[in-house]
């Protein structure tokens, strides 16, 4: 199956139908995995992702009073970051996703590390997100800051279908490990 569309319409069929129960299960070694990374250690800021879909949830990471935490909005065909202190300060934005309301946002030169959400992940790096391409034009533009892909291991695949304009994430957690490209 060597169409991105194909896979990414199996994928998410395949990550939907894990029981919420099973993912609960893992999300603490995938935490402990993060937490173990000097990365996460030397990090002053660090955006995070609101899980949609089946995804890894990180908001336990959530812990403004440690860093600032941030979380992505889509502008335009950019994402930018803003904080937010509470669930209470986000509304639903593009895509159904929650977004902070804060209108101030942190310029990307600022944040050290972004947790990267994505329908599969590969050995590469590579990522299989949504098909939009914001995590690709952020990742392009923002060589200083640190990417981690997060995924459960069943969707971190050998390899995927890559495009001359995919980017890579720098780690790729899953529960079995930490993968460095």
């Amino acid at each position: 199956m060597h169409d991105k569309s194909q896979l990414r319409k199996a994928m998410l069929a395949r990550r939907q139908a894990i029981a919420e129960d099973e993912l609960k299960r893992h999300e603490p070694a995938i935490i402990k995995h993060i937490l173990a990374l000097p990365c996460y250690g030397n990090a002053s800021s660090m955006a995070l992702y609101m899980p949609i879909r089946g995804e890894v949830s990180l908001l336990s990471l959530w812990r403004p009073e440690q860093r600032t935490i941030l979380f992505p909005k889509v502008s335009g065909d950019n994402l930018a970051f803003s904080s937010a202190a509470s669930v209470k300060e986000f509304r639903q934005g593009a895509y159904g996703i929650l977004e902070p309301v804060s209108h101030r946002n942190m310029e990307l030169s600022e944040i050290d590390l972004i947790f990267v959400p994505g329908v599969a992940f590969d050995r590469y790096g590579h990522r299989l997100g949504y098909g939009k391409g914001y995590y690709d034009r952020l990742i392009d533009k923002c060589p200083d800051i640190t990417f981690i892909g997060i995924c459960l291991d069943e969707f971190y695949l050998e390899k995927l279908p890559v495009d001359p304009w995919d980017a890579f994430v720098d780690f790729v957690v899953t529960q079995a490990g930490i993968d460095k490209r």
